[in-house]
């Protein structure tokens, strides 16, 4: 009879002694859950090594559960658009760029764009030399780790003429020394006057100077093997721009 006594109180013995896991270090947030617990007792501090102790128990199971940070899913992304306006109607100077937040190394990024011939690849996150109007684009993020796809669609950007059209400002003295100031004719916003025309003729009538598409550099008045052939005088300037405009006036090229 005491034989059987003390079986049953080492038995007993055994199932309330308590048990102890071994600590762990956790690394990102968790949380943990007991099933069928009848006297469970656990403390941890994430990121921190934990003791769990474990009391008299019947069918009990422990889960730990982590989750990693998914920058679209959680934070979103986030992006900043800038624009500059053109200078002038007829300038193609305006200008569009992006700005990103909350994309990580892991995100690739599409940029589809409204007129698509602005970026057909699709990897543009600034655009450049920008006529006047609306653009429009949609950002999709896809997450290389989990092939998530997310996309956001900001509001149209409208490029705007606020100046009116453009206008040529047309210096009138010429100092050709070679000390790179004055040393050719110079007409500010030329360039966007591709098809212009131009004609120079001394004070007696006769054309010194004509071309097609004056750019103040490789097409302009005077080349440097012409100047031993001009005299310091008064000339005379005829400037079609190419869409109807005729300007004319004078030029003083001055030797010293």
């Amino acid at each position: 009879m005491k034989k059987i006594i003390l079986l049953l109180f080492l038995y007993n013995c055994a199932f309330l002694r308590a048990q102890s896991i071994a600590p762990q270090v956790i690394n990102s947030a968790g949380d943990h859950r007991a099933i069928g617990n009848t006297g469970l007792t656990l403390t941890d501090n994430v990121g921190e090594p934990f003791t769990e102790t474990i009391g008299p128990v019947s069918n009990m199971m422990i889960t730990q559960g982590f989750l990693q940070p998914d920058m679209i899913s959680i934070l979103g992304p986030k992006a900043t658009i800038i624009k500059n306006n053109v200078s002038c109607s007829d300038k193609k100077d305006g200008n569009i760029s992006i700005s990103l937040a909350n994309v990580n190394s892991s995100i690739l990024v599409n940029y589809a764009w409204t007129p698509a011939s602005v970026c057909p690849a699709g990897n543009c996150s600034s655009l450049d030399s920008l006529l006047p109007g609306v653009y429009s684009v949609v950002i999709t993020f896809t997450n290389t780790l989990t092939s998530k796809i997310d996309s956001i669609k900001p509001a149209p950007v409208v490029i705007s003429d606020l100046n009116g059209p453009c206008l040529v400002k047309i210096y009138n003295g010429v100092t050709p020394n070679g000390d790179g100031e004055n040393d050719i004719w110079t007409i500010d916003n030329i360039l966007d006057f591709p098809n212009n025309h131009v004609s120079i003729f001394n004070r007696w009538g006769l054309r010194v100077f004509e071309t097609d598409g004056y750019n103040n550099t490789t097409k302009a008045w005077p080349q440097k093997s012409e100047v031993p052939n001009l005299v310091a005088s008064t000339y005379f300037y005829v400037l079609n721009l190419g869409n109807g405009k005729v300007l004319k006036g004078w030029i003083e090229l001055i030797k010293s």
